[in-house]
C-alpha cells in the first residue's frame, strides 16, 4: 500500500503457482506470475518505477542485496518442511 500499487486477495483455490504454494503474484490481467518472496519484491521495485525515482546505483544494490539476503537468510528459518514435504 505504500507504494499506490493496487493489490488485492486472489481465490487461493486458484492459486497460479506452479506448486500451489504462497507467495504468488499475478496481474490483473493473468499476463505476468511472479512466485517466490524475492522475485516478488524485485518486481514491484520494478514495475512500480522506484529504480527510475533518483535512486542511486548505491541504493538499487543495498535493495537488492537486502530482498536476496532475506531470501537466502530468513527462508530457512521461517519456512519449515513437514514430513509430507509441504512448506
Amino acid at each position: 500500500y505504500e507504494l499506490g500499487v493496487p493489490i488485492t486477495m486472489g481465490d487461493l483455490s486458484k492459486n497460479p503457482h506452479p506448486f500451489r504454494q504462497i507467495p504468488c503474484l499475478s496481474d490483473e490481467n493473468g499476463e505476468v506470475t511472479v512466485f517466490e518472496s524475492g522475485a516478488i519484491l524485485t518486481y514491484i521495485y520494478t514495475v512500480a518505477g522506484l529504480e527510475k525515482h533518483n535512486d542511486s546505483n548505491a541504493r538499487k544494490g543495498a535493495v537488492l542485496s537486502w530482498i536476496t539476503w532475506a531470501n537466502a537468510s530468513l527462508d530457512p528459518i521461517c519456512f519449515l518442511e513437514t514430513p509430507e514435504g509441504k512448506v
